[in-house]
């Protein structure tokens, strides 16, 4: 096992707003780490509160350097982290978010993972808390067992920003304000996925299942958890969303189309692995472009004959079986027959 000052050094990089009822609690943590961060680069969007002199206070105790990051312009959420993100130094780099509290050895267990399996980027469980940090529930948002993923054997839609750890080299790849903008929701993707995305295309992804943020719930968080409840499981169940078809065939269009610039533009196995990520998803999007097709056919034998085309290219699709099985009689129950409700 290599040594602690072996390892790479970590950037952390903050997003603030108005947080200081719980920063303090989260900074400690920061300053406890068995691998001492190489720095924190704090992206504030505007606080009005005392969240500023909480972190310039902190930055005047800890042995390592803080930066407050200049800004003339309110960025939001997810930008405000790709900011911040931009401007670490570290070959490293790990989001916190203002509010939670990290185990202490949060970063050396990732950096490890990361260095060991030759990863883009690793994550982990989370333990969620209420807002006094009093546990209530394990999530392991997919994570079952410490493993490494290959290059698009992910499906990269989960991935909580603050449980990953990750290379520097994943913010310069494309440029923030290319990413794609969310199916279903009026703005760019998040930070996270974005970066999940990219990362899972393209390079390995290390899964730690180890709980090594408490993740608080207190009400006022930026993002949180929601468990659907019976009948919102019942209305995906029944209902075609047609809109949200139209619109992943564009995002994912906007990915082959991002993949397909960074294979021209990177020789080597960067590029072969571009060019592979950019032929997936150009196959997904087609795979929406021909469910929407179904859904909205005039007739009978137009929306079977889109059925069957759809059956045979799930046949390279990389969901589980059983996903893809439920997909499937789904489209016939509501698209064939026509029964299905529009959304």
């Amino acid at each position: 096992m290599q040594q602690l000052h072996d390892l790479p050094g970590v950037s952390v990089a903050m997003a603030t707003y108005n947080g200081a009822r719980f920063l303090g609690e989260q900074l400690t943590s920061i300053a406890t780490q068995t691998l001492r961060p190489a720095e924190l680069v704090v992206s504030d969007d505007g606080s009005s509160d005392d969240t500023l002199t909480i972190i310039r206070a902190f930055a005047a105790q800890v042995p390592f350097p803080v930066r407050i990051l200049d800004k003339t312009e309110r960025l939001g959420f997810s930008d405000n982290f790709l900011f911040a993100a931009e401007h670490c130094t570290s070959p490293l780099i790990a989001f916190v978010d203002q509010d939670d509290v990290w185990t202490p050895d949060k970063l050396e267990v990732g950096a490890r993972r990361l260095l060991a399996d030759d990863s883009l980027m690793s994550l982990h469980q989370l333990m969620m808390t209420d807002g006094d940090l009093v546990p209530t529930e394990l999530w392991n948002q997919g994570i079952v067992a410490d493993r490494v993923w290959q290059p698009l054997e992910l499906d990269p839609w989960a991935g909580w920003g603050n449980t990953m750890l990750f290379r520097r080299e994943l913010v310069t790849l494309v440029p923030r304000a290319q990413r794609p903008r969310h199916p279903e929701a009026n703005r760019l993707l998040s930070h996270d996925t974005w970066l999940y995305i990219v990362a899972a295309a393209i390079g390995r992804v290390s899964h730690i299942a180890q709980p090594l943020i408490l993740y608080r719930q207190h009400g006022g968080n930026a993002c949180g958890m929601v468990t659907p409840g019976l009948r919102a499981r019942w209305r995906t169940a029944t209902t075609v969303p047609l809109g949200s078809y139209h619109e992943r065939v564009i995002f994912f269009g906007h990915l082959a189309a991002l993949f397909d610039e960074m294979a021209r533009t990177n020789q080597g196995e960067l590029g072969s692995r571009a060019k592979a990520a950019a032929t997936r998803y150009r196959e997904r999007r087609d795979r929406f472009a021909l469910r929407a097709g179904l859904h909205g056919g005039d007739t009978l034998v137009e929306r079977l004959r889109a059925w069957v085309r759809l059956q045979r290219l799930r046949g390279g699709d990389d969901v589980a079986p059983r996903t893809r099985l439920f997909s499937a009689a789904k489209d016939f129950v509501l698209g064939v027959t026509g029964w299905g409700h529009h959304a």
